[in-house]
């Protein structure tokens, strides 16, 4: 499962002038994000052959500020459109019930954590799609992970930019080192890799036709082990 805690600081900085006459400030909101993965059963292989395993993940977001409470309801509703499916169970809406299957083939921890990971960038970018027309506000998120398997893919964060500009996994793959086990997860890495370049606002590839970069963001991940 998942789980969402958000609260939010902002923080005042001066922004570019809008013209040659006017200035504007921009208020500064600061974002953290922890997320972890893992599997179930939890336990070593020999102890669960023959089980079905599964997976899940969780997304903490913390911060401080004096509209924390807006904040959590609209990160949630970013939250809700990115995962499972409602179905009604009445007639009034309140009476609907989430429901969510854990999409990932084959899971492990790492691409649980890895996932989770790729899963907060989803969320960011959802959130930040109702964000585009406030010009007053600029969110520097950092997401941090306690994976050392994650961290090795999300350390150079240039190199994932670069990534993030690869439209298919096909031309992300003939970029990845086979050696050091990228191309494994190259199902997870690759939008992961282009959330992260949309949301630090690096321009499209030609071919993409249904997503725009955010200019109101700056992401960058962080080790927490």
């Amino acid at each position: 499962g998942h789980y969402f805690s958000s609260l939010m600081y902002p923080c005042e900085v001066k922004s570019k002038s809008l013209s040659a006459s006017t200035a504007d400030t921009t208020k500064t909101v600061s974002v953290s994000m922890f997320c972890s993965g893992g599997i179930y059963p939890s336990d070593s292989v020999e102890a669960t052959r023959g089980q079905s395993t599964t997976g899940g993940f969780a997304i903490q977001i913390t911060s401080e500020g004096t509209e924390e409470t807006r904040l959590l309801f609209e990160m949630s509703n970013a939250a809700n459109k990115c995962f499972g499916i409602r179905v009604p169970l009445g007639r009034e809406r309140s009476g609907d019930k989430l429901l969510t299957v854990f999409p990932l083939v084959n899971p492990s921890r790492n691409r649980c954590d890895l996932f989770s990971c790729a899963s907060a960038l989803r969320v960011l970018e959802a959130f930040l799609a109702t964000k585009r027309k406030d010009i007053q506000l600029s969110y520097d998120i950092k997401v941090h992970t306690d994976s050392t398997y994650v961290w090795k893919f999300v350390r150079d964060q240039e190199r994932l930019m670069s990534l993030g500009s690869c439209f298919t996994s096909q031309e992300m793959l003939s970029r990845l080192d086979v050696t050091d086990g990228s191309s494994f997860n190259v199902d997870i890495l690759h939008p992961l890799a282009r959330s992260f370049s949309r949301l630090n606002g690096q321009e499209e590839p030609p071919q993409s036709k249904n997503h725009r970069p955010f200019y109101n963001s700056r992401v960058n991940f962080c080790s927490s082990f």
